[in-house]
C-alpha cells in the first residue's frame, strides 16, 4: 500500500468530529473533497495548509464551505440541463439510445429476454490495522513524523485519533525526535496543541538534550510555547474525539536542563526573546536558575550580550529576580568584566550587587606574586613538562 493510499484510509476512518461522525469524508463526498478542496498538500504535493477545515482552536469538525459551494455548483449545472417539466435531457437521451439499441425493450409482448448479467457485489473496503500507521521506517520515523514534517494537518489529526494509546505519540526516531519535537521545529503550534491534549509527554529530550520547549524558546515561537504550557481543558479533550479515555495532564518541566546545562530561561535570555521569557516566568519558571557549566543566570547572559531590553525586563519586570546570584566562581554580574551601561550599573549597585573592586579583591591583589617570581614559576612548569 502506497503512502497516499494509506493516508486516504486513515482520513476516511478517523477524520471525525466529537459526535463520532466522519466530517465530510463519506465515500460520496470524498471524491468531491479531493477535487474541490483547498488541501494541505498530501494529494496534490503542495505544502498548503487547509484553513477551510481546521480552525485556530480545536473545534468539532464540520463539512467545509468548499464542499457546499461545489455541491451548489453541481446542482446548478444539473438544473441547466433540465426542461420546464423537470425531465432531464441527458437522462431522456440515454433512454432513447437505449430503446434504439434494444428494440425489444419497449415491446411488452416480445418473448425475447435479454440475458441478465450477474451483479457484482462490492466488498467492504478492508481497513489496514492501526499498527501499520505507527510502524517506523529506516530512519525511525512513523507516518505521524512524516505527516508533521510535510504539513498534512488532516492526516496528522486522523493519526492522533487512530492511536489506541497515547504512548505511541511519543515514539522517537533515530535522532530522538518525537512528533512533538518536529511539530515545534516546523512551527505548527496547532499540531503541538493537539499532541499535548492527546496526552503526549511535554518534555522529552532529543540528542542534544533539548525538550520541545527548548526548541520553541530558541526560535522565539510564543504560540508553540503556550501550546505546550497551557493547561488542558475538558472541552479540548472532547473536541479532539480520541479513541482512548482522557489522560491526566502532564506538567511541563520548565526548569529542565539540556545537555549544555541550560534551562529554557537561559535559552530565552541567550537569544533575546523577551516575550517567550515573560511567558515562562508567568508560568513559574525559575528566573534565578544557574546553568550547569559556569553558573550563569538569565541576567548574566543578558549583560554578557549587552542586551539592554532583556536586562531592563529582568530588572524592572521580574519581581522575583535576585541580581546578587554569584557564578560558580563566586563572581557577581559586575565582577565579570561585562560592558554594563551606566544606568544599569547604578541600578545593580543600588540593589546590593558587589562592585568590580571590593575590599576583599584589593586585599587579595596585595598578596599576588611579583612579576619576576611569576615568570620563574611559569618557566619551571615548562621545564618540568619538557
Amino acid at each position: 500500500m502506497s503512502r497516499v493510499d494509506l493516508y486516504r484510509h486513515i482520513i476516511r476512518q478517523y477524520f471525525r468530529d466529537a459526535s463520532g461522525k466522519v466530517a465530510g469524508m463519506t465515500d460520496d463526498k470524498f471524491s468531491l473533497y479531493e477535487s474541490s478542496r483547498t488541501d494541505s498538500g498530501f494529494l496534490s504535493g503542495n505544502l498548503v495548509v487547509s484553513s477551510e477545515i481546521l480552525s485556530e482552536e480545536i473545534q468539532p469538525l464540520t463539512d467545509s464551505g468548499v464542499l457546499e459551494d461545489s455541491a451548489k455548483s453541481i446542482q446548478n449545472q444539473s438544473a441547466f440541463m433540465r426542461l420546464d417539466s423537470g425531465v432531464d435531457l441527458g437522462l431522456s437521451e440515454s433512454f432513447s439510445s437505449l430503446s434504439l439499441k434494444y428494440p425489444g425493450l419497449n415491446d411488452l409482448s416480445s418473448n425475447k429476454k435479454e440475458p441478465i448479467s450477474p451483479v457484482e457485489v462490492n466488498k467492504p473496503e478492508e481497513q489496514p490495522p492501526w499498527e501499520l500507521y505507527f510502524e517506523q521506517d529506516e530512519d525511525g520515523d512513523t507516518h505521524l513524523h512524516t505527516a508533521i514534517i510535510q504539513g498534512f494537518l488532516e492526516v496528522v489529526l486522523a493519526l492522533i485519533r487512530a492511536a489506541p494509546r497515547p504512548h505511541l505519540l511519543d515514539t522517537p526516531n533515530d535522532d530522538a525526535q518525537t512528533p512533538l519535537h518536529l511539530a515545534v521545529a516546523t512551527g505548527q503550534w496547532r499540531i503541538v496543541r493537539w499532541l499535548i491534549v492527546a496526552g503526549a509527554k511535554p518534555s522529552p529530550r532529543n540528542l542534544q538534550g533539548d525538550s520541545p520547549l527548548h526548541i520553541c524558546t530558541r526560535t522565539g515561537d510564543v504560540q508553540s510555547c503556550k501550546a505546550i504550557t497551557d493547561p488542558v481543558t475538558q472541552h479540548e479533550r472532547d473536541a479532539l474525539a480520541l479513541s482512548y479515555p482522557p489522560q491526566p495532564y502532564q506538567q511541563c518541566q520548565l526548569d529542565q536542563w539540556n545537555y549544555d546545562g541550560q534551562t529554557c530561561v537561559h535559552v530565552a535570555a541567550i537569544y533575546g526573546h523577551v516575550d517567550v521569557l515573560r511567558h515562562l516566568v508567568w508560568y513559574g519558571a525559575d528566573i534565578n536558575a544557574r546553568e550547569g557549566t559556569r553558573g550563569y543566570t538569565a541576567l548574566h547572559y543578558a549583560l554578557e550580550r549587552v542586551d539592554e531590553s532583556m536586562a531592563h525586563f529582568l530588572l524592572y519586570e521580574c519581581h522575583k529576580l535576585n541580581p546578587n546570584v554569584l557564578t560558580y566562581g563566586r563572581r557577581s554580574v559586575l565582577q565579570l568584566g561585562f560592558s554594563v551601561p551606566s544606568s544599569l550599573e547604578e541600578t545593580l549597585r543600588s540593589r546590593g550587587v558587589d562592585s568590580p573592586y571590593s575590599s576583599e579583591d584589593e586585599d587579595d591583589s596585595e598578596d599576588e606574586l611579583p612579576y619576576e617570581n611569576t615568570n620563574i614559576y611559569q618557566s619551571s612548569i615548562i621545564q618540568a613538562s619538557a
